[in-house]
């Protein structure tokens, strides 16, 4: 076919002018092949698979069977195929755009431009007599032939190869050396053939395409590499270079490709990993912070950690959330380290007792670091060597002290053994030096004749030294009970009425001795004397203390209630004749005790307010401080202002509460915004179309001079120029198929939205809302009042609304905002002024103990014994454990002034602590005091 053939009817009737030039040169007989020739031949660039992959040769005068045509086999391209029906199919002329494939079945399959493929066979076949063939057998027979052409390169491609399965041709104008390495690359279908390609070719027609291709390829083995590596996730050897090789994939896919569906989503579940990983680690963090401050074992979480965070900085070192966590994890380790640096230090020099205090936030990570360990085991060796030295020179209380450092640095059975050991020695040796001072005590006094504290020097030791003096108290007690029989005699001879606290004291003494004398007779008939004797003396006890109760708990307002509730108990404990009495009295005076021996506080809240939104607010204030009064933990009792009281039985402190301010404004400030809507669309020529066609017409012109004077060159016979002309005929098509390209890519018009201005309403709401609370403390016992403490809260916001807004607006502006509601805004300030309110209050009650026993420090002060031991009782009612000193004073006063033993919530001391670890290990310990 002449390669003027190739250039379509169309492309010369753009325009009028053009159509005009068609029709005069075919009326000269111009358009004609046979006028030319020997035309320009056809193209085709045959891809197909040589030894060492996908190849190509670009092929000239390209001719199938002899032929540019080929017959469609649609209809029975599955059926046996005879002469008669040959020569019934369609021909169908090979043409530039077109492809020509021999499928998987052995089929001929050719398409014109974007056109379906059809079942195809080739001309010229020779059938036999009354033979059949199938499509794939004619496809057998295919005789292509062609020019192979030399590359720009110099290399000569090889020659046109046989049509086997699997072989494509794709047939073009002219030569396209960038098109065949597109097609080849298209062929291999991997990263490296589409990676060669665009080496080659940064920026030519096919490039973008090319990218698409494999940056598709790229996301695919990406999403692979993460699919491979989740599957590992969870198990003991997470696949870490999948997961880096999924990272790079989305790398360079996004260079390839940016901000498509698959570099988002591989982006996105890659990113999603990685803070897994990071999420780890932090965890792992937290529970290895957790470990230093549990004695469970923990250095595994920061070594975890530490291999989470480090695949992160491989796989993607400047992921967003690693910095962070790399700078946790090295303070952690340093500090670990550092401490650890100490230690040894100190452990080399001997001096145990700093090594120790430096390991010491990490020895529980012994069993995990034989460098922790080897410090502990040092430690416990030099100290329980040393607690033996001890040991062989009975300073007990030395190897005591040493072997409890050896079990701070490591709890072992043979310490433990030993600490008993010496504890028990010294314990022994204590005991005998106590025993030996009191006996000599009681000897003096047996001596001067004075039995009593010479039995009771005796007896006030504790039971172990008593057992080593047991011969001398058995000896002394016979004469004990005599003088105790006597001694109580004389007292009640002496003091038959109680009439103050000294007679008290004095018959508190006596009924002691007849106690002891009772437990220590062993006679019955003597025994029921003391008995007789003891309960004399516990009727005039019961009766005084109960006397003395009904005075306390006469006094005005209560105000002696907590005196004569102690009284009632001391009455109680003697089980006189008058026991059902002291019951009775105690059962009136138990409302009283009930809200004397706890803080018992009124709340009342007013609303001084005039806003209607206000009503019942303080009700609520009063309803919330009560429950969170009760839950406090502390020792109060709530009276509600509503709650009734016995009559004289009110509360000792009063929560008067104010709501001073009430109040929100929200005033509406609208203006009306310009803007533009798109009131529709209209369709504007595109300029890039227009200048491409004109490009176009050039082109085109080019092709007509170049043809013309290739047909000049053909009448003449002269080849070299036939050559030349040739040359030039096929550049001006390869020009023309470049821009038709172009311009089949690029719109010919666009579309402009049509834009209307018009106005929309902004308000604004500038809210101020505010509440202002106020609370005191008033001592209604101490008649004091107290200081007015206020808790102010306002807030101040901002709602804007935007209405009348156009959806089709151009600035994407959207009907926007809620006008506020007053009420939920009010709710959540009141909200946020009773929790502090609450918690002022429970400040100032925590105050309030201490407030008591200053109040017992005043009447005391002036002169008023009474107020002040009630005052002091109630402060021990609910004093904190901490307050030793105030505790201590209280209970002094108390047992001077009052006679009393037992107190409320009494705080027995603890034992004597513990040797501290920071004992020197060159200097022995220091000799207990008896």
């Amino acid at each position: 076919m002449a390669s003027v053939e190739s250039v379509k009817l169309w492309e010369f009737s753009r325009t009028p002018f053009r159509a005009l030039v068609v029709v005069a040169v075919a009326g000269l007989g111009i358009w004609c092949p046979a006028a030319f020739g020997k035309g320009p031949s056809l193209n085709a660039i045959e891809l197909y698979d040589g030894p060492s992959g996908p190849a190509y040769v670009q092929l000239a005068e390209v001719l199938i069977n002899g032929k540019l045509e080929l017959r469609s086999c649609a209809s029975a391209e599955s059926n046996p195929i005879d002469k008669s029906a040959y020569g019934k199919f369609p021909k169908l002329t090979i043409a530039a755009g077109g492809t020509l494939l021999r499928d998987d079945g052995g089929i001929l399959r050719y398409s014109a431009s974007d056109s379906p493929a059809t079942c195809v066979v080739p001309e010229n076949i020779k059938f036999e007599h009354n033979a059949t063939l199938t499509a794939a057998a004619m496809a057998d027979l295919v005789d292509l032939r062609g020019r192979a052409i030399v590359e720009p390169a110099g290399e000569t491609a090889a020659a046109a190869q046989p049509i086997k399965k699997g072989v494509k041709l794709v047939f073009v104008l002219a030569p396209d050396i960038e098109r065949a390495d597109y097609l080849v690359a298209e062929r291999t279908a991997n990263q490296a053939g589409w990676q060669k390609y665009l080496a080659k070719y940064p920026a030519a027609p096919h490039t973008v395409s090319a990218k698409q291709s494999l940056a598709s390829l790229c996301v695919d083995a990406g999403e692979a590499a993460l699919k491979t590596y989740q599957a590992s996730a969870s198990g003991a050897a997470p696949s870490y270079p999948d997961l880096k090789n999924a990272t790079a994939q989305e790398a360079m896919a996004h260079s390839l490709q940016p901000g498509s569906a698959g570099d988002v989503k591989l982006t996105e579940d890659i990113r999603k990993s990685l803070q897994g990983l990071v999420d780890k680690s932090q965890a792992e963090l937290v529970a290895y912070r957790v470990a230093l401050t549990t004695p469970a074992p923990g250095y595994a979480h920061l070594k975890t950690a530490s291999g989470y965070a480090a695949a992160v900085a491989d796989i993607s070192p400047g992921f967003p959330s690693l910095a962070k966590l790399q700078s946790d994890l090295t303070r952690e380790a340093a500090a670990f380290d550092s401490a650890l640096h100490s230690a040894q230090s100190a452990a080399d020099k001997k001096i145990w007792e700093d090594a120790l205090k430096s390991i010491q936030p990490y020895r529980q990570f012994a069993s995990e670091d034989p460098r922790v360990a080897s410090i502990f085991d040092g430690a416990y060796d030099a100290y329980f060597v040393q607690a033996q030295n001890f040991d062989a020179t009975k300073d007990w209380q030395s190897a005591i002290t040493a072997y409890q450092n050896a079990l701070k640095a490591k709890d072992t059975q043979d310490a433990r053994a030993a600490l008993q050991t010496a504890e028990k020695e010294y314990g022994a040796a204590q005991d005998d030096t106590a025993a030996k001072t009191a006996l000599d005590k009681s000897k003096a006094f047996e001596l001067q004749h004075d039995m009593i504290p010479a039995y009771e020097v005796l007896t006030s030791l504790p039971d172990r030294q008593q057992g080593i003096v047991k011969d001398d108290i058995t000896r002394l007690a016979p004469e004990y009970v005599t003088a105790a029989s006597d001694k109580a005699k004389d007292i009640a001879q002496l003091y038959d009425t109680i009439k103050g606290i000294g007679d008290e004291k004095a018959v508190e003494s006596a009924y002691k001795y007849l106690g002891r004398a009772y437990e220590l007779t062993p006679d019955d008939t003597a025994k029921q004397g003391f008995q007789v004797r003891i309960q004399n003396l516990s009727d005039e006890l019961s009766a005084w203390f109960l006397d003395r109760a009904k005075h306390s708990l006469q006094k005005p307002v209560g105000s002696g209630t907590e005196i004569g509730w102690a009284y009632l108990k001391e009455a109680e404990s003697y089980k006189a004749t008058n026991l059902e009495a002291v019951r009775d009295q105690m059962k009136m005076a138990d409302i009283a005790h009930q809200m004397h021996s706890k803080l018992s506080i009124r709340v009342q809240f007013r609303d001084q307010t005039s806003q209607r939104q206000s009503e019942g607010f303080a009700s609520q204030m009063e309803s919330a401080i009560a429950a969170g009064l009760d839950t406090s933990g502390m020792p109060v009792k709530v009276i509600r202002s509503g709650d009734v009281t016995h009559a004289d039985v009110d509360p000792d402190f009063l929560i008067a509460g104010d709501v001073l301010e009430h109040n929100i404004s929200m005033p509406p400030t609208v203006e009306s915004i310009e803007s533009n809507y798109i009131i529709g669309t209209h369709d504007i020529p595109s300029e890039e179309w227009n200048k491409l066609g004109r490009q176009y017409d050039s082109a085109m012109d080019e092709l007509h001079t170049a043809q013309a004077a290739l047909q000049g060159a053909q009448t003449k016979g002269n080849k070299k120029a036939v050559t030349d002309a040739n040359n030039s005929v096929q550049a001006a098509q390869k020009k023309i198929d470049s821009l038709r390209v172009q311009m089949d890519s690029t719109a010919k018009t666009h579309t402009e939205d049509v834009i209307r201005p018009y106005s929309y309403k902004k308000t604004t709401y500038n809210v101020i809302n505010r509440i202002v609370l106020q609370f005191r403390i008033d001592d209604t016992f101490g008649n004091q009042k107290g200081e007015p403490v206020q808790v102010p809260k306002e807030e101040r916001k901002q709602f804007v609304v935007l209405s009348d807004v156009k959806p089709e607006d151009t600035n994407k502006i959207k009907n926007d905002g809620t006008i506020p509601d007053r009420e939920e805004l009010q709710n959540q300030l009141e909200n946020t002024a009773r929790e502090e309110l609450i918690q002022k209050i429970r400040e100032k009650i925590v105050e309030l103990p201490h407030k008591v026993y200053e109040d017992g420090q005043r009447r005391e002060h002036d002169g008023y014994t009474d107020d002040a031991g009630e005052a002091y009782m109630r402060y021990l009612s609910v004093a904190p454990a901490d307050q030793l000193e105030e505790r201590d004073h209280a209970e002094t006063f108390l047992k001077e002034q009052f006679n009393f033993q037992a107190f409320p919530n009494e705080i027995h001391p603890t034992s004597k602590p513990a040797p501290p670890l920071e004992q020197g290990m060159t200097r022995p310990a220091a000799t207990a005091s008896n």
